[in-house]
């Protein structure tokens, strides 16, 4: 498979990312806690679903098994989990999220592109959990390898996700004396699969495809702007990945300005809201 468009992040930009568990625990409770948007989108994603016969998942950038829990007692009682992430310390707490719920499970340690070995319609439910945009090549042997009958589940954020606040780093990194790029990676990565483009990917290879609009925004006072820059802070290697490749030495210093920034901006305006408006497709082949 050749991917379509721009390699935005390299295997180790991504395992950098997401290799510490823990603080995916934290960013999902900060999320949680600071979003206007209570309902869960799992939930949202699943409703109304009948799944009594799913007995053969793939779950693609399965992290620490985000979905699992939503799945619990929903599937047939013989169903079998098979989630590739190439973070290899999401494997054990992925295998014990699928032992929780009753079904049997297995973790592939690989990049996306493996999937090109496996067999057409091996599976009858597929879920991609806020990683599409790592890999928006594989939509079309996405198709290929789901059943007739089987449901792809794939929910991705807005282009515009956290804009209020990287809106402020091409200024910051003028002012630490970095010529900022056109548009930073962040903002190129979200575009590459979209609340905004999704469906319109999806369209040509799936016989229906269903969007459900999730509108949020995470919303901090002053009194906790320290989350705010927090939850940013364990995105770094995505948020200065220009930087960090070009000016590493300066990494510490474009983080700091950042953080005035969004506190100055919060002092002034009693606050800040960063998007987190995200869409749920629902493709059925």
């Amino acid at each position: 498979m050749e991917p379509i468009g721009e390699k935005l992040y390299s295997r180790d930009d991504v395992v950098r990312t997401y290799r510490q568990v823990y603080d995916l625990l934290v960013t999902k409770h900060i999320i949680n806690t600071y979003s206007t948007n209570k309902d869960d989108v799992r939930d949202i994603a699943l409703k109304d679903l009948d799944l009594r016969g799913v007995d053969k998942i793939l779950d693609l950038g399965c992290g620490y098994g985000f979905f699992i829990e939503k799945l619990k007692k929903r599937l047939s009682p013989a169903a079998c989990f098979t989630g590739i992430d190439i973070v290899e310390n999401n494997r054990d707490v992925y295998i014990n999220s699928v032992a929780s719920t009753g079904y049997k499970g297995q973790f592939i340690n690989d990049d996306i592109s493996c999937i090109s070995s496996l067999e057409s319609s091996a599976y009858n439910l597929i879920i991609a959990s806020y990683s599409l945009y790592f890999f928006p090549w594989a939509i079309k042997e996405i198709s290929r390898i789901l059943m007739d009958g089987g449901i792809f589940v794939s929910v991705t954020h807005s282009r515009h996700a956290l804009s209020e606040a990287t809106d402020f780093l091409p200024r910051c990194m003028k002012k630490i004396g970095i010529n900022p790029p056109g548009e930073i990676a962040l903002n190129k990565l979200f575009e590459q699969f979209s609340l905004e483009n999704g469906e319109k990917m999806l369209a040509p290879y799936f016989k229906k495809v269903d969007k459900i609009l999730y509108q949020n925004e995470m919303v901090f006072s002053v009194e906790n702007i320290e989350d705010c820059i927090y939850y940013l802070e364990k995105k770094r290697h995505l948020i200065y990945k220009e930087v960090m490749e070009r000016y590493p030495k300066r990494v510490v210093d474009l983080e700091s300005c950042l953080a005035q920034s969004i506190y100055h901006y919060a002092k002034k305006n009693n606050g800040i809201s960063l998007n987190k408006d995200d869409a749920v497709f629902r493709c059925y082949k």
